[in-house]
């Protein structure tokens, strides 16, 4: 099957009138580059042919790319599997969009080798959580066979850290360095505001305790109490905009699920939902062509259905809010600080824009912020 498979590639990047695995020497090629996993990896010409094993990894590319639809060789599965309004976006702006090949139209985790390799790709995307599934698998062996490359990101296990590193990676891959270095700088700048607050904040005379927030990541698509983060993710940003997880009371690990009682018993000041345009469900609604009204209406269904909610004080003062989920799973998680930030410390971070950022980072025209609304809080009244 190998051979097979060797053979089919090479015919593909033959009618497509490329060499086949031939080397570009054309901008600094080739060039070795280390991964978020820490692997060296060489890539012998600029990539042509990005397949993406997860769709929402198309959001850095659209940040760092003019066109990133000339790139794309397919993806595992499409972005409207997750935010349909997002990718009508997506694909009003760059039309091919609509048309890149998929292997799948469900979420999976295993990918079919033989599909993967007849859309001839020359540079295989993984997010860094799959990293100990791939490494070793039959799937690794056969890209390192046929040398095709292939690069672990993360824009999510911990946002902050690594969307620097994963923007600064992807940029020198796509040859996109300056307008990487552009996006990590701002978020560098907007990280280095929020930390300079909190540490005079830590040093007022009369310091507050940190508000205790619970994280709840997509209430009503899987289950309706209440999916958490612990250590990586939202807890990540919680901490870093100077709250408390209520959730660190747990066991150490990366998620946990809640049950409403754990929560009615350990309750939280803030509450800050997760929310999108979800195919399935009856999740919280944010985004493109959602309006201020539809996320309250959808906020306080929520703090009605869910039972004891309504006496919670993050509901009844009104520190119950909605954040779009997609900003922990593209570089924009710093759009999100600064958001969490506000709400934690509204008169600390008065200034903050976070709107202005996130148009910044992804310049798409007209504006995301004036097409839909990614947060939203609760108006008890």
């Amino acid at each position: 099957m190998r051979r097979l498979a060797i053979n089919l590639l090479c015919w593909i990047s033959l009618l497509s009138a490329t060499a086949c695995w031939a080397t570009d020497p054309q901008a600094g090629f080739p060039k070795q580059l280390t991964d978020l996993a820490g692997r060296q990896v060489t890539l012998s010409a600029p990539p042509s042919r990005l397949f993406l094993t997860q769709p929402r990894q198309f959001y850095a590319l659209a940040s760092l790319l003019d066109n990133p639809t000339e790139h794309l060789a397919g993806w595992a599965y499409p972005l409207a599997m997750f935010d349909p309004a997002m990718a009508q976006h997506f694909a009003s702006q760059w039309p091919a969009l609509a048309q890149l090949p998929t292997l799948s139209h469900a979420p999976t985790p295993q990918l079919d080798s033989e599909a993967l390799l007849t859309l001839a790709p020359d540079l295989v995307l993984f997010d860094l959580s799959r990293a100990s599934s791939v490494e070793g698998s039959p799937l690794a062996q056969l890209l390192d066979e046929l040398g095709i490359a292939y690069l672990f990101i993360d824009f999510n296990r911990h946002p902050l850290e690594n969307t620097p590193k994963s923007l600064t990676l992807l940029g020198e891959a796509l040859n996109a360095t300056p307008r990487a270095n552009r996006m990590t700088s701002l978020i560098e700048q907007r990280l280095a505001r929020i930390d300079q607050g909190l540490a005079a904040l830590k040093l007022a005379e009369n310091p507050t305790e940190p508000p205790r927030v619970l994280i709840n990541i997509a209430p009503g698509v899987k289950v309706d109490c209440c999916r958490t983060n612990l250590s990586n993710g939202l807890a990540d940003l919680v901490a870093r905009a100077g709250g408390d997880n209520v959730a660190d009371a747990l066991t150490p690990g990366a998620s946990a699920t809640l049950s409403n009682e754990w929560v009615l018993s350990h309750p939280p000041e803030v509450v800050i939902n997760t929310a999108g345009q979800w195919r399935a469900g009856d999740g919280l609604r944010a985004g493109l062509g959602i309006s201020a009204d539809d996320i309250n209406q959808d906020l306080h269904l929520l703090s009605q259905t869910l039972p004891g909610w309504t006496h919670l004080n993050a509901v009844q003062n009104e520190q119950f809010y909605a954040l779009w989920h997609g900003f922990h799973q593209g570089p924009f998680a710093i759009v999100a600080l600064e958001r969490i930030a506000q709400w934690l410390h509204p008169a600390l971070f008065s200034d903050l824009d976070p709107t202005a950022t996130f148009d910044a980072l992804l310049p798409t025209a007209p504006a995301l912020s004036r097409e839909g609304h990614f947060w939203g809080a609760l108006n008890a009244q």
